[in-house]
């Protein structure tokens, strides 16, 4: 027998799971996507199709149905265009997504069509199971390819570019960007938060940098930088962001990417170059890694986890002559 505080619980519960269930079913009965994104007369017809897959997709789990409807009425009102049944067995077939993908997506930003390819896979592979009892296919993932470092007169190209901006705030954001980058390794998320009092001044001249948010550590800036990180960083407050006082979402992945953008690239061979900040961390790395520094001072000032993370920089290393390498291997005579 259930007490009557145990009942009035699974009441709760149940009326709650009631009312949530009642919610998502009107959102997806009410949705109807953009008329530039499946003209009205189509949505009319595929419609039911697309309320159905939502239902399913949502029941199965991975997105509600704020994110996953409108790539599923992309994706239907594209299988209808080309003439395949609208029936759930073709529409959410891995083929059926991927060639939607490649073919249906080209009017989509790099960006959107990431998106929505993602979403639709991930509902596409649960549906799947959840409907169908198919096993999504095995994907093997290939590492991505990192960018390559910037050669040494690209670099100096740069930072004669960085030094003649127009005015001083131009100046200071690009000599920051850079110096932060390719003498200190810091990714975009990194250097964002970082502030005036986290620019130091260490022993014999050295520029420290002290890093927050997901990889807090200290960095010591490369000799070849530190001069100008320090003499740029004596003119911000030590509670002012040093690159971008003015922004405010410390968060957005295009602080450091919409600020390049605005000015031209008139230097030597940088003419129409866009500078990344990605290269200029990579640069630092690869730099490190010729010089032979301990792989375990590489990882704590970078703030990777595992030398997994640097295997992809082995394709832009040195070759050491033969010669070399057999004395470095033999060692030091005893």
């Amino acid at each position: 027998m259930i007490d009557t505080d145990t009942s009035g619980r699974l009441t709760g519960h149940l009326s709650w799971a009631l009312r949530l269930e009642v919610a998502v079913s009107n959102r997806l009965l009410a949705y109807a996507p953009k008329a530039e994104t499946v003209p009205p007369a189509q949505w009319r017809r595929i419609a039911p199709v697309v309320r159905s897959l939502g239902f399913m997709a949502v029941a199965a789990g991975p997105y509600g149905p704020d994110v996953v409807m409108t790539p599923l009425a992309r994706l239907v009102a594209w299988v209808e265009a080309q003439g395949l049944p609208l029936e759930p067995s073709v529409i959410l077939d891995q083929s059926t997504v991927e060639r939607f993908v490649l073919v249906g997506c080209r009017d989509m930003a790099a960006n959107s069509r990431r998106t929505c390819s993602s979403q639709l896979r991930r509902a596409s592979e649960a549906l799947l199971l959840d409907q169908l009892g198919q096993h999504p296919p095995i994907r093997l993932k290939a590492t991505a390819a990192p960018v390559a470092p910037y050669p040494p007169a690209e670099i100096a190209h740069w930072l004669i570019w960085a030094q003649s901006l127009p005015t001083p705030a131009q100046r200071r954001n690009a000599c920051l960007l850079f110096c932060l980058g390719v003498g200190c390794g810091l990714a975009v998320e990194d250097l964002v938060y970082v502030q005036g009092r986290d620019i130091l001044a260490g022993p014999t001249g050295r520029a420290l940098v002290k890093v927050h948010g997901r990889r807090p550590r200290t960095v010591v800036c490369r000799y070849a930088y530190e001069e100008l990180l320090l003499a740029e960083a004596a003119h911000i407050p030590a509670d002012a962001y040093a690159f971008r006082p003015d922004w405010q979402d410390r968060t957005s992945k295009h602080i450091a990417s919409d600020w390049l953008a605005r000015y031209p690239r008139i230097i030597g061979r940088c003419d129409g170059a866009v500078l990344q900040t990605q290269r200029l961390r990579t640069t630092w790395l690869v730099e490190l890694l010729n010089a032979g520094i301990p792989l375990k001072v590489i990882l704590k000032a970078s703030g990777l986890g595992t030398l997994h993370s640097l295997s992809r920089y082995l394709v832009f290393l040195h070759d050491v002559p033969e010669a070399e390498a057999s004395d470095l291997l033999r060692g030091a005579a005893a």
